[in-house]
Order: C-alpha cells, then structure tokens, then sequence
C-alpha cells in the first residue's frame, strides 16, 4: 500500500510557526479531512503536500519517495509529484472549453489525441458534465465549474487528490449535493484524498478520518463518531458540535472515568474525563447544547441557572443560559419562559479537560 506519510513537519515564516511539528499517515484510498479555523495551518499544510510550499522542518514520504525533506534538503517539485490538486478558487481558464481545460494536463504529458479524447469523455461523464463538453466556463454555474474543476484534477489519474475549500463558493443546496456526488466518486476511483475545510459539517459528511487541528497542530485525529462521541480537547469539543465550555474546579483524577467539578457558584455536577491523569484545580467543562435538557434525565445533575433570549432556527430553537456568571447555548424544541429555571446534564454527556489545553 501506498501512504502519505508527514514525519515531525513544521513550516516557519520568519518568527511566525504556520505548521508545528505534524505527525500524520494517510492510507491509500482514505478520504482524510484537515478541518480548522482560518491560519490553523490546513491550508499550508496542504500546499507542503502538494509541492507548492517547501517545509522548514520534517518529512514527507508518498511511499518509497521522498517529496521533501528539510534536513538533507530534499524537495521534489509538484509537478514530478503527480497529484491532482482543486482550490477555492478553479482557475479555469475562460478561452478554452470545457472538454479542453479537462485535456490540458493530459496534453501537457503528451498524452496521444485518441487516448486523451476518450480519458476525457471519460472524467466528464462522471461529474456528470459529458453534454457540456464544448461549453466555455462563462457559461457554466458555480457547480458545474466546480465540477469542470474535479474532472480535470482526476483526468490523469492521480495517486493522490488534494482539495482545499473547492465547495466553499457554492450556496448551502449546492454543496450539500457536491458532497454527496464528490464522495462517491472519490469511493469508485478508490483516490486517496486530503480535503481542507473549516466545515464540520462537510467533514462529518464526507471523511473516513479527521484531523482537527489548531494553531498549526493537530489537536485530535479520529473518526467523525470518534470525535462527536469522545473528543480528547475542548477545541475538539467546541469546533465539531460547538460545545458550551465552563470554568470548574475538581480534585485529581487518576485515570480516564467519572468525576465530580463544581462550578464558582458552588453547584456541583457529575461528569466524566478522557485524560489519563486529571490535575486537581482549574478544570474544564464541555457539553453540547443539544444534550442539555430542560427536563429531569436519570443521572443527570440539576443545575439553577437563567434563561435568557432565544432564536428560532427551524429545526429547533437556540436559547442562552446563564450558570455561574457563564453564558451557554441550548437547543430546544420550545423555548424556556425567561428568568429563573433550572436545566439537567448528564454524567456521560459533560466532559471535563485540562484547563490549560
């Protein structure tokens, strides 16, 4: 099998460390996610991969080849690295056709008329763009752009596909649908793909694994289930799912299990921790606003707090609470009267960290 693999990988521009130290191993045929928000360092780590920015320090190793290495100095340029690349922005070019800006590469590797005609048909019927081949890009929407975009990263069948932000143009409908169509085609060519967002909700939908990262570290890397169910930070936590976050204070916990915080009013809840060894002091308190309830739950700690204004968002309302002078997010099918009430979490749905992560 042929994996990516990126060794202790760090880019540094002048003081400032865009990337720092990466430890990463992609398998072949895996849909990977780097999700963050902007100047996490998704986006250059990226170009590292894709030979468009050369790293300061590491490694990085697409099977037997070294693509770079910052201590030998080693550094294979993009285009001896093969790999089909789209951005934001598809950089069609506007005076060629559809079916020509999908050929370019191919034409570009000497690729014979024939074959490069029939590999071209080929990349457009499954973006299902075979009846616009002679079409220009002005005359094409966002999504079908897009689409020409892919077709002409997969024409020369890459071992490896990199996607920074491609669906971030199109409106809420459209991307909903490129994600469905990308991902089955990323499952039927079998392509080892790294996609950059900073949409959870494209992440969860698409990926086999991902790496949540977070100035210019990787601070989580699971399953979307694994990172919705069990996150290990409060970034992690807060950026997939938005937690609510609170101050506490507990004792020691010596090993990953069930524990007791309080918060500053005094209020006790019972919660649980996936740190091997929990520091006793300033504590941290993650729960989603969804598993918040506002009636009694069997294991569930009760807590007095203040309701405040809420906004209607279709599925569901979205109301503030006020607990120990901390303001957090509930999402409920009927909003609270506001003033005094009281809510319920329970055990396995708080999350207590490290408060200095």
């Amino acid at each position: 099998m042929t994996e990516l693999v990126l060794t202790d990988l760090s880019r540094r521009y002048g003081p400032a460390l865009a990337i720092d130290g990466i430890n990463l191993t992609v398998q072949e045929g895996e849909f990977l996610t780097l999700l963050g928000p902007s100047g996490c360092g998704k986006s250059t780590t990226l170009a590292s991969i894709a030979g468009l920015d050369q790293p300061t320090g590491g490694r990085i190793t697409f099977g037997s080849r070294v693509l770079a290495d910052a201590e030998t100095g080693a550094y294979l340029p993009p285009e001896a690295r093969g790999f089909g690349v789209v951005f934001q922005s598809y950089a069609l070019w506007p005076h060629l056709s559809v079916e020509d800006n999908v050929g370019m590469a191919l034409k570009l590797r000497k690729v014979p008329g024939a074959e490069r005609a029939n590999r071209v048909a080929d990349a457009l019927e499954l973006v299902e763009l075979g009846a616009l081949a002679k079409r220009y890009p002005g005359e094409l929407s966002g999504g079908q752009q897009q689409r020409v975009a892919l077709a002409r990263a997969i024409v020369f069948r890459p071992p490896l596909l990199l996607l920074d932000e491609p669906l971030s143009n199109l409106d809420a409908q459209l991307r909903q649908q490129a994600r469905v169509w990308l991902k089955d085609i990323q499952r039927e060519l079998g392509l080892t793909t790294i996609y950059v967002t900073h949409d959870q909700d494209e992440a969860l939908a698409m990926s086999d694994r991902i790496v949540v990262m977070r100035g210019g570290k990787v601070v989580q890397l699971g399953t979307p289930q694994e990172i919705w169910r069990a996150p290990r930070h409060p970034f992690a936590a807060s950026f997939i799912g938005n937690a609510n976050l609170l101050q506490v204070s507990g004792p020691a916990v010596p090993e990953a299990g069930p524990c007791e915080v309080t918060l500053s009013d005094g209020q006790l809840i019972r919660a649980h921790t996936p740190e091997a060894q929990l520091a006793p002091g300033a504590q941290l308190l993650a729960v989603r606003p969804h598993l918040v309830s506002c009636e009694p739950l069997e294991n569930a700690s009760e807590l007095k707090v203040e309701f405040g204004a809420e906004s209607y968002l279709g599925d569901h309302f979205e109301q503030e609470a006020h607990v120990a002078g901390t303001s957090i997010r509930l999402s409920v099918e009927t909003p609270q009267p506001r003033g005094a009430g009281r809510i319920w979490i329970r055990e396995q749905d708080a999350v207590v960290f490290a408060a200095d992560k």
